[in-house]
């Protein structure tokens, strides 16, 4: 798989996508990249709060800090690589909505997953 094709940035105007496996139709659009964006940038901010707050607790405590930083960094990560539009399989679709056949396979990432 060229390394272009797996970091190019769909878009919501039907153009399609290439992956190692298939292509899609149905992908991320901007707005939604968007938000992945600021929920990686909240998740990171966290971590930093969670190390910090850990130094002012007795050493026998910080593990409980150092967890839950541990669980936002793997997910700021996961949003990143979602962000980053990579980490994603082409499904086949199933139903399509209301008669309109915008196109066979949509993306789905599986580096959420990944985050559980």
């Amino acid at each position: 798989m060229p390394y272009a094709l797996a970091h190019s940035r769909s878009l919501s105007d039907g153009s399609t996508i290439n992956y190692g496996g298939g292509s899609s139709q149905i992908n991320l659009t901007t707005h939604g990249s968007d938000w992945y964006w600021a929920v990686c940038a909240a998740m990171a901010t966290a971590t930093i709060v969670f190390m910090g707050l850990a130094a002012a607790k007795p050493r026998e405590h910080r593990i409980f800090h150092y967890i839950t930083a541990g669980i936002t960094m793997v997910a700021s990560i996961a949003y990143f690589s979602m962000a980053s539009n990579i980490g994603w399989a082409p499904i086949a679709v199933e139903f399509h909505r209301g008669g309109q056949e915008r196109g066979d396979n949509r993306q789905i990432y599986y580096v959420r997953y990944i985050d559980w």
